[in-house]
């Protein structure tokens, strides 16, 4: 289950956003791996945390955003895997439907 969404006020630091990213990456990347061997996943919430921390990100001085641009790509980079995996294992759920049929 996706770590709980905590309310991100303007007096976060960049070093807190990098943890909290690094944290929600972590998640994808498990989600990811789970969804690939045929797991289901509940991913409620996860929208909510990738656009706290955009927000977040977006509200810092532009010297300490900066500092998380490769964290943020990795982290993109990781949502389209999940989403490229999601959809394989709906093709494969909705075949097999088919076959049944």
């Amino acid at each position: 289950m996706m770590p709980m969404s905590r309310h991100m006020g303007p007096e976060v630091t960049a070093a807190e956003l990098a943890k909290r990213m690094k944290t929600v990456t972590d998640y994808v990347r498990d989600c990811e791996r789970r969804v690939s061997l045929g797991e289901i996943m509940e991913l409620d919430g996860l929208d909510r945390n990738v656009m706290e921390l955009c927000d977040a990100i977006a509200s810092l001085p532009k010297d300490d955003s900066v500092s998380l641009e490769r964290q943020m790509s990795s982290l993109i980079e990781n949502l389209e895997t999940l989403a490229d995996a999601m959809r394989i294992q709906q093709d494969k759920v909705a075949a097999e439907e088919e076959g049944k049929a």
